[in-house]
């Protein structure tokens, strides 16, 4: 397979190379639309066609076009990214796959600092806690990027960039819709700029009945209940100018979200909830000088998780009560120095510290259980990095970035990351690049501390190779990209059982190989706009069995080996925007617990939205989903939305 994957990106780039730029030089309307200022690949802003780094960016305009949508539906149609979860019932468990990569594995930025879970058993942060409303932006840097981005940055990083302040005194916007299963939402925005001060708050709210989490077996004969959920989301961002250097901000983020829960696939449970709770808040110094600026950087990341079962529906459990909290710490300073005209450096130090409180207990017809509590005094972790990255400015024919990383954690000691990022832009039309990189993933609280854990274990390293070329029109307005990707993990960590253990243990054990091609295409003309990718991944994990002999296996459980999508936009009048969009998605491969005769993946889907525009203060939509009532199968045993709609209007003053 690895060879097959090889192939087709040769022959996407010889076709690309050969034809594809002479026809994107005839695409007309000279403003630029695709070679967007990102500033997740660098830490400052830099032109897409710039960089050798594969980023793809969901921008504002996107975001409005998507207002029946969650930020897990749109992420969901990216190249590259699977996001189980993302078409279940709303509330449900959210697994961030990208690059076939194990959920973990993507670094999750809210305004460019890392936000994760520490009381979770892979660090991955609960994406249901961010509303679409709140974003601004959503930039998606793919490869293994620890040298910029620390721990966990194997697979890529998510950067969130929530809305930003007018520069007007005060802008209000607001927002209703409504739509299937008793799905109501609604959000009322204030922003503006006052003499040197700027400010941007947003409000939401989400209520809908839902619908049964878990799928009820034909042979059921009592009815599954609904499963509901109710949201609230705050967002806070203010930024002073104190001086005309030196620039002070602050951003607040609180979620909270309450929803049901079925016992498990196939299993139906009508007293059992979950509450999550996020408080993410933080302050920063931005100093600008003659040759760069200084950053200077601190945020706090509370989350609060709560499982229960006060349950009279199933006889065997009377109560269980789950109670997970984490807190992380996240403070660093970096600079960016012009050297020359050429060439900028960009050196920087960062900490984190995070500690974990957990406890279980459970009451059934046999007794009460209990776990070991975590407690946050003693189940905590530091880890103190130093990075420094050299790269080119206005290139206009080579660009090269290479960077390295040292990391010091408390459990495990040293290790260090590096990347080497070199590419070549032909007439700003052509670009062929490469990235080799090493990323890690440090050791969870969980997978140290729990009654599963092993203090002594190692990080999880990676090396990425990624190699592809993009092609842009003369305006920017069109372009196409390829890419082959090539990720080897070693000593990742695996929960084994063992015989002396009645627990079992997490153990440094396996290697796993992923590997896949990756096509984006984008194009805008007049008062059409086409948007496609396609994206093929393989993997598999090298173990030993228990006579200890190597085995290697296909492991890319519930994740689509092959998934296209594509969205066609059209300008139908000066106020009436029309928009079809396709999902594509192959078969995958059943969990080692699923249910091995229903096929996962294997469906096509539908989507259609349209909006109008009324005296340029507000706007309906309509966001019609699966319209041909495809059965979605992404995890056995639990139902996602059939045919389903969203009908709203948003206001804007």
């Amino acid at each position: 397979m690895f060879k097959k994957s090889y192939l087709v990106a040769n022959l996407a780039l010889i076709f690309t190379s050969a034809g594809i730029g002479t026809a994107f030089a005839q695409t007309e309307n000279p403003s630029s639309l695709l070679d967007e200022v990102v500033v997740s690949t660098s830490k400052y802003p830099q032109k897409q066609s710039e960089t050798a780094k594969v980023v793809t960016v969901i921008s504002k305009e996107i975001i409005q076009k998507n207002g029946g949508k969650t930020l897990t539906e749109l992420l969901n149609q990216q190249a590259g990214l699977t996001i189980i979860g993302s078409q279940n019932n709303l509330g449900h468990n959210q697994d961030v796959y990208l690059r076939g990569a194990s959920g973990g594995y993507t670094v999750i930025l809210i305004n460019g600092s890392p936000v994760y879970d520490p009381s979770s058993p892979t660090n991955a942060f609960d994406m249901n806690l961010i509303s679409l409303e709140m974003i601004e932006r959503v930039e998606i840097l793919k490869g293994g990027h620890s040298t910029l981005y620390g721990s966990d940055a194997v697979a890529g990083v998510i950067n969130i960039i929530t809305k930003k302040p007018e520069n007007q005194p005060l802008h209000l916007s607001a927002g209703l819709a409504g739509g299937s299963y008793n799905t109501y939402k609604g959000n009322v925005g204030l922003a503006g700029k006052v003499h040197q001060t700027s400010y941007s708050l947003q409000y939401n709210y989400l209520t809908s009945q839902g619908f049964s989490d878990a799928t009820q077996p034909a042979n059921s004969t009592k009815s599954f209940d609904n499963d509901g959920i109710k949201q609230h989301n705050l967002n806070l961002f203010v930024e002073q100018q104190l001086t005309k250097k030196l620039t002070w901000k602050g951003q607040l983020l609180w979620s909270r979200y309450k929803t049901d829960l079925d016992l498990g696939a196939f299993q139906d449970e009508q007293d059992y909830t979950f509450t999550s709770k996020n408080l993410f808040w933080g302050t920063g110094l931005v100093y600008q000088f003659a040759k760069g600026k200084l950053t200077l950087n601190y945020n706090q990341n509370n989350n609060d998780r709560l499982f229960l079962n006060d349950s009279t529906f199933l006889s065997s459990t009377k109560f269980s009560e789950g109670i997970y909290k984490a807190q992380s710490n996240f403070i660093e300073a970096y600079s960016n120095i012009d050297l020359s005209n050429l060439w900028g450096l960009l050196v920087g130090v960062e900490h984190r510290w995070q500690n974990t409180d957990q406890s279980y207990l459970s009451v059934s017809a046999w007794g009460p259980y209990a776990t070991e509590p975590l407690n946050a005094s003693t189940a905590q972790t530091r880890l103190f990095s130093a990075y420094a990255s050299l790269s080119t400015l206005n290139s206009q024919q080579f660009g090269l970035e290479i960077g390295g990383r040292y990391n010091n954690h408390s459990f495990y000691g040293n290790n260090f990351t590096y990347t080497f990022n070199p590419f070549v832009l032909i007439k700003q039309q052509h670009k062929v690049f490469l990235n080799v990189s090493s990323s890690f993933k440090a050791p969870s609280l969980y997978q140290l501390y729990s009654p599963y854990g092993t203090p002594n274990l190692k990080p999880e390293v990676s090396r990425t190779m990624e190699f592809g070329t993009q092609v842009f029109s003369k305006n920017k307005k069109a372009n196409l990209r390829v890419v082959y990707f090539d990720r080897q993990v070693k000593d990742v960590i695996t929960y084994v059982s063992i015989t002396l253990d009645p627990w079992g243990q997490y153990v440094n054990f396996d290697q796993q190989h992923d590997n896949g091609v990756e096509i984006e295409g984008q194009w805008k003309h007049q008062k059409w706009t086409l948007s496609t990718n396609y994206t093929y991944v393989d993997g598999a994990i090298k173990t030993k069995t228990s006579a200890g002999k190597d085995t290697t296996y296909m492991n890319l459980f519930r994740r689509p080996r092959s998934s296209f999508n594509a969205s066609v936009g059209y300008q139908a009048l000066a106020n009436w925007y029309v928009q079809a969009s396709v999902r594509s998605v192959g078969k995958a491969a059943s969990g080692p617990y699923d249910d091995p005769s229903i096929t996962l993946g294997s469906y096509t889907t539908l989507d259609l939205y349209q909006e109008f525009h009324v005296a340029k203060k507000y706007k309906i939509f309509l966001d019609i989903k699966n319209i041909t009532n495809q059965e979605v199968i992404d995890i056995p045993g639990f139902n996602a939305r059939k045919r389903n709609f969203m009908f709203g209007i948003t206001y804007q003053w």
